[in-house]
C-alpha cells in the first residue's frame, strides 16, 4: 500500500536519476492464480456469509536503455477475478511508463504515465474512499513531470507537475475528481547521513458535481541517520484547504497543521518501518480531503528463498461523519516461499474495518493462497 500518488512529498532527497543501469532488473513475465475466501469481504452491512473468489492473473516488466543517458521503465498488470455468490467478476489491473533523463550531473528529469483500476481496499495506494464506497470499481490516471537540479554535490531542487483523474464506476456517494498538483522542493546535505529542506505544495481539483477544492501547503523537513540501521525523516508545516460549491459562497482556508514522518530500522536481515502523515489528500469523495495516516511494516528473510511480512494500515479523514470521523484499517500477513527458479508459493491473511460517513463500524477477515509462475528472462 503504498506511496501516495495523489498527495506528493519528498522526505528525502531524491535519488531516482542516479541509480545505475547495471542495477536494473531483466524483463520478465509472470501469471499468478489465487484463491481467496473470506467474510463480507466488501465490508457491507448485514452480509456475514463466506464469500471465495478465483483470481487470475499477468504481469510483465522491462527497462529499456533508449541512449547513454536515457531509459524507458515498463510496468503492467491485468487480473480477471470472480466471486462465488453476489459480488460477480471484476477486470483489474494496473500500467506504469517512465522515462528517465540524465542531461549531465547536475540535471535529470523523469516523465511518468500511469493508469490503475482497482477496489478501492486494495489499490496501490491505499484509498480513504474505501470508508465511503468500499465496493465501486475506481479508475485512476496519473501524468507526471519531475525535474531534479543539482548545482553542487550537498544541493538537490526537486519540481514536480501532475495531473490526475480518479473516476469511480456507478458510486452513489463517489464523484469523478481531477486535480492538478505543483511541488517544489530544495534539500541540503549538512553531513554524510544528515540533510534539511524546505517544500511547497499547491492542489487544484474540480469535482463532476461541480465542486472544486483548493490547498497550499508548506513544510520544512529534515532526515538523518541515527544510528547504523536506523533512519528517521520528518516534515512539518502549515496546510490550507477550501471547497467551492455552486451557488455557495467559498468555504475554509484557514491554516492547519500538517505533518509527516517515517522512521525505518534495517538490519538487513529485517525492516521496520513507521510512517505517519497528516496532510490534504486528493479523494473522490467532494476532492480534496484533510486525511490521517499512519503505516507499519514488518519484512523478515526467514531463508534464502522465504519471506515473510506483516503490515497495518490505518487512514481516517477527520470533519466529514456525523458522530465519528470516517476510516479505514487494515492488517496483513503475507508469507512467500520460492521453489525453483521460477515459482512462489503465496500464503496470506487479512483483517479490515471500516467506519463510513453514517458512523456503522463494519469489519471482515479473508485468507489467501496463490502461485506465481515466472517465464525465464528475455
Amino acid at each position: 500500500m503504498a506511496r501516495a500518488i495523489l498527495a506528493p512529498v519528498v522526505l528525502a532527497p531524491a535519488v531516482w536519476a542516479s541509480a545505475p543501469a547495471a542495477a536494473q532488473e531483466a524483463p520478465y513475465i509472470e501469471f499468478d492464480m489465487t484463491v481467496v475466501t473470506g467474510r463480507n469481504p466488501f465490508l457491507l452491512p448485514g452480509d456475514d456469509a463466506i464469500t471465495t473468489a478465483g483470481e487470475m492473473g499477468a504481469r510483465g516488466a522491462a527497462t529499456i536503455d533508449v541512449d547513454h543517458a536515457s531509459t524507458l521503465a515498463l510496468d503492467g498488470r491485468v487480473a480477471y477475478r470472480k466471486y462465488d455468490r453476489r459480488f460477480g467478476s471484476f477486470v483489474l489491473g494496473n500500467a506504469r511508463a517512465d522515462f528517465d533523463h540524465r542531461s549531465d550531473e547536475h540535471l535529470s528529469t523523469r516523465t511518468g504515465a500511469s493508469y490503475e483500476r482497482y477496489l478501492p481496499l486494495e489499490g496501490m495506494v491505499a484509498s480513504i474512499d474505501a470508508a465511503i464506497d468500499p465496493v465501486s470499481l475506481q479508475e485512476r490516471y496519473v501524468v507526471d513531470q519531475d525535474v531534479r537540479w543539482r548545482p553542487d554535490r550537498q544541493t538537490t531542487v526537486t519540481g514536480m507537475a501532475m495531473w490526475s483523474r480518479i473516476a469511480p464506476q456507478g458510486s452513489l456517494l463517489l464523484s469523478r475528481t481531477d486535480a492538478v498538483t505543483l511541488v517544489l522542493s530544495g534539500e541540503r546535505r549538512l553531513a554524510r547521513f544528515t540533510w534539511i529542506g524546505l517544500e511547497s505544495q499547491a492542489t487544484f481539483s474540480d469535482t463532476a458535481d461541480g465542486s472544486n477544492s483548493r490547498a497550499a501547503t508548506v513544510r520544512v523537513k529534515g532526515g538523518a541517520r541515527l544510528a547504523k540501521g536506523l533512519t528517521a525523516d520528518i516534515s512539518l508545516g502549515l496546510a490550507t484547504i477550501s471547497q467551492g460549491y455552486p451557488g455557495r459562497p467559498r468555504s475554509g482556508g484557514s491554516g492547519q497543521f500538517s505533518a509527516l514522518g517515517s522512521i525505518c530500522y534495517d538490519p538487513r536481515r529485517f525492516r521496520l518501518c513507521v510512517t505517519g502523515r497528516l496532510a490534504p489528500t486528493v479523494t473522490s469523495f467532494e476532492g480534496i480531503r484533510r486525511e490521517k495516516s499512519l503505516n507499519a511494516r514488518f519484512d523478515l528473510r526467514l531463508m534464502p528463498r522465504a519471506e515473510f511480512s506483516l503490515e497495518a494500515d490505518y487512514r481516517s479523514m477527520p470533519g466529514v461523519g456525523q458522530m465519528t470521523d470516517p476510516e479505514v484499517m487494515r492488517a496483513s500477513a503475507r508469507f512467500q516461499r520460492q521453489i525453483g527458479k521460477y515459482v512462489k508459493l503465496q500464503l496470506g491473511a487479512d483483517y479490515d474495518r471500516r467506519t463510513g460517513i453514517a458512523s456503522q463500524s463494519l469489519d471482515s477477515w479473508t485468507a489467501r493462497i496463490g502461485a506465481t509462475f515466472r517465464i525465464p528472462s528475455l
